[in-house]
């Protein structure tokens, strides 16, 4: 599974929102790490198999146990030895072993000015206060509280949900957690209350392109689970989490609940069952041809089931493959009752060098999951091949769907073929050449065609790259790039056009830890987007660097035309951002945007979504947006910890500390360049235990973690389609002592 932001081993960021400040007070007994479930740009580094959830929560007893009450001693044991829980000592604790208890304190100010739909632009000035306690106990789990809370000064009228994209002028997050309780020796307990996310029980997450989804809710949910099983319930008050600078609770209308449960048998084979009620629930119909969408608040009533085999495609001969059936039924509304099914499997095979991903699926009209509007209305194939050896690495993938597969004429319908191809080639360690294509073609039914000269569309983007090391100048890489009929952004007309660039990294010292950037981009675009022509240049600077070992200044800033639409922005884009550690625990920080690119959570919900596959559609959508925020952090704590955030290898000592991004990598090279911009809300896990969610730039931070080798993850379900993680063991970092570690986490578009 999955899943990025900002998180210490001392503090964990997890959801939060509103029952108030005095309730978070009279609550303070816990705090919680929280338990779900490569290759660094420009560095080598190992691949190694992960542990799953019950293995972790095994591991982390026996350390504890360990240290209780003699200090700990890294080792290793047989997991079939793990001693009782229950200590007989009648003699007081130790104060040193009451475990860590960490607090914090933070507070954000504001300014954003919005485009907006009027002559002037949208401003407002936000206000935010953030706070968390967690408590780490020997034999009762982890338990955490974190409270958000936002206001803005202006009416929320004359906002339109654009800027900060909320809708009220004030909101507040809370939740309460406790995390790892051991109900037996072999079984663990998960529980949460306040503002939270639904959830799907294992055998039905997502797994490399379908995906359930979840929503926000404010109530309570339980997990239960063991090495063979995964229990999964809640209910709740349904809403979203929007606003800044921290995000609240905004309710919307009903409720949802959901009920899930996996087993497995064996080593390979598993099932599962979930079943999710949600209620008044805004259906939007957007197929309809030459009508409105319809507004219809429904019940809806969803049962999933699959079976699999097999696990993570980590070797030669491994498989995996899941059947997985979904059916909805909504009642009430101005669409009456209707129900709809869909059928998916999916499979993966790892023959020798080669990976294989492969699916074929159908699906009726308005299919849901909860109150999650699935991609429906259609049925296809996808095939994807990648196959790495030494130098050379190369993947090919091919998708044929069809929209309304039934051609009913009041639905728009079409049928979309695509195909695509990249490969990258080593010649040594300074010097590599490669490309990708991707080439989609669209027809649509003629008696609804949309375009009124042609009944087909199709799009192409394809680039081409040579990158090398000129004496000791630092790397250097030259790109090419075409567009044709190619939506880059949701909101502006399709991209056609070519464009060359060089981008040069200035930084050719090696370091340990606290790496600084430094690249620039200079280009030139020939632009024939929309029938008119126009060439202009193009430049970035990319950026990070530390004045000393206490002070951060980053940034990343893209310049295009105003005019032009060959890249996601227009005009001067980006962010810039610096932090200083002033002593005792206190930290002050600033953050700068400027028309940054933003990203929709979920493509199949877009009124946009009428090409065909919600896989085939793009996320970004263009602002001119700007904003700056200022903040003051403090953070403090006590005990001693019975466990350092990360799992430690043995042999290992002290602590360093882990910073990254994790970004939409478009050319899917697995290196960043400027005006890649960063992925907002994704679950990062550190060794599948440690969670923190990316920030609006889609940076995250681990800041106390065990030092030696450690795996960082994405949650699946909170990457949005139709993008994915790149591998599926996620990137391996090496944390040096007393230093910071930079991670670079690259999604990739799925079936391309």
């Amino acid at each position: 599974m999955f899943t990025i932001a900002s998180i210490s081993a001392r503090r964990v960021r997890l959801a939060a929102p509103g029952l108030g400040l005095a309730l978070v007070l009279a609550l303070l007994s816990g705090g919680a790490v929280i338990a779900d479930n490569g290759t660094e740009s420009g560095r080598v580094i190992a691949q190694i198999e992960s542990l799953d959830r019950f293995q972790a929560e095994q591991e982390r007893l026996k350390k504890l146990l360990e240290g209780k009450p003699k200090p700990y001693e890294d080792k290793v044991m047989d997991p079939s030895g793990l001693p009782a829980l229950a200590v007989d000592d009648d003699s007081p604790p130790d104060a040193s072993q009451m475990g860590f208890r960490s607090f914090m304190l933070e507070t954000r100010f504001g300014v954003n000015q919005a485009s907006g739909t009027g002559i002037n632009p949208l401003q407002a000035s936000e206000f935010g206060l953030r706070g968390e306690y967690r408590q780490e106990t020997m034999n009762y789990g982890d338990f955490m509280a974190q409270f958000d809370m936002r206001s803005r000064n202006n009416d929320p009228a004359d906002v339109f949900g654009q800027l900060s994209y909320s809708t009220l002028a004030s909101s507040d997050r809370i939740t309460l957690r406790n995390i790892g309780l051991p109900v037996t020796r072999d079984i663990f307990a998960d529980s949460a209350v306040g503002d939270i996310y639904t959830e799907v029980t294992d055998a039905l997450a997502r797994n490399y392109r379908l995906s359930l989804g979840s929503g926000a809710v404010r109530g309570v949910s339980t997990r239960v689970f063991g090495r063979d099983f995964d229990l999964r319930l809640g209910t709740g008050e349904r809403g979203n989490l929007l606003g800044g600078p921290y995000p609240g609770f905004e309710r919307s209308q009903g409720s949802s609940s959901w009920l899930g449960y996996s087993r497995r048998f064996g080593d390979n084979f598993y099932g599962g069952v979930q079943v999710n009620q949600a209620t008044n629930v805004t259906v939007l119909n957007y197929n309809l041809v030459n009508a409105p969408p319809v507004n219809s608040p429904q019940a809806v009533s969803s049962v999933a089931a699959s079976i699999g085999y097999g696990r993570d495609l980590l070797k030669s001969g491994d498989q995996r493959y899941r059947l997985l059936l979904l059916n909805s039924n909504t009642s009430g509304g101005a669409m009456g009752t209707t129900s709809a099914q869909g059928t998916y499997f999916e499979g993966g095979l790892q023959s020798g060098l080669f990976r294989h991903e492969f699916g074929a699926y159908s699906a009726g009209p308005n299919l849901q999951f909860g109150d999650y509007t699935v991609s429906a209305d259609n049925r296809g194939v996808y095939w994807r091949v990648d196959h790495v050896f030494n130098r050379l690495a190369w993947g090919t993938a091919g998708e044929w769907s069809q929209q309304n597969p039934g051609r009913d004429p009041s639905r728009i319908s079409n049928d979309r073929t695509s195909v695509s191809a990249n490969a990258t080639y080593r010649w040594d360690r300074d010097t590599a050449f490669g490309g990708n294509f991707t080439v989609g073609q669209t027809r649509y039914n003629v008696a609804q065609n949309l375009a009124a000269t042609d009944n087909s569309a199709t799009s192409i983007y394809a680039t081409a790259f040579y990158q090398t090391r000129f004496y000791e100048w630092g790397r250097s890489r030259f790109s090419a790039s075409v567009y044709n009929n190619d939506p880059l952004v949701a909101n502006g007309i399709a991209a056609t056009g070519d464009q060359f660039q060089w981008e040069h990294d200035w930084i050719v010292r090696n370091y340990e830890n606290l790496r600084p950037e430094f690249a620039t981009t200079l280009g030139l675009a020939h632009d024939r987007s929309g029938g008119l022509e126009q060439t202009y240049p193009t430049a970035g600077v990319r950026f990070r660097y530390w004045p000393d070992v206490d002070w951060t200044v980053s940034g990343n800033l893209n310049y295009s035309s105003s005019t032009g639409n060959l890249s996601t922005s227009q005009g001067l884009s980006g962010t810039f951002s610096t932090e200083r550690r002033l002593g005792a625990g206190w930290r002050f920080g600033a953050t700068a945007s400027i028309n940054q690119v933003n990203f929709t959570v979920n493509a199949t919900q877009s009124p946009l979504n009428i090409t065909g596959s919600a896989l085939a559609n793009p996320l970004a959508i263009r602002t001119e947006d700007k904003s700056l925020y200022v903040y003051l952090r403090w953070e403090g704590s006590a005990g001693s910890p019975l466990q350092s955030a990360g799992l430690r290898n043995g042999g290992s000592v002290g602590n360093g500390g882990i910073s990254g991004v994790v970004y939409f990598d478009a050319n899917r090279d697995g290196e960043q360049q400027v005006g890649e911009t960063g992925v907002p809300n994704v679950e990062v896990f550190l060794d599948g235990r440690y969670r923190v969610t990316t920030d609006r730039d889609g940076k995250f931070e681990f800041p106390v973690v065990a030092t030696g080798y450690h795996q960082l993850t994405l949650r699946l379900e909170s990457v949005p389609l139709p993008w994915g993680a790149a591998q599926d063991r996620g990137v391996i970092v090496d944390v040096p002592l007393r230093g910071q570690i930079t991670a670079h986490i690259p999604v990739v578009r799925v079936g391309e």
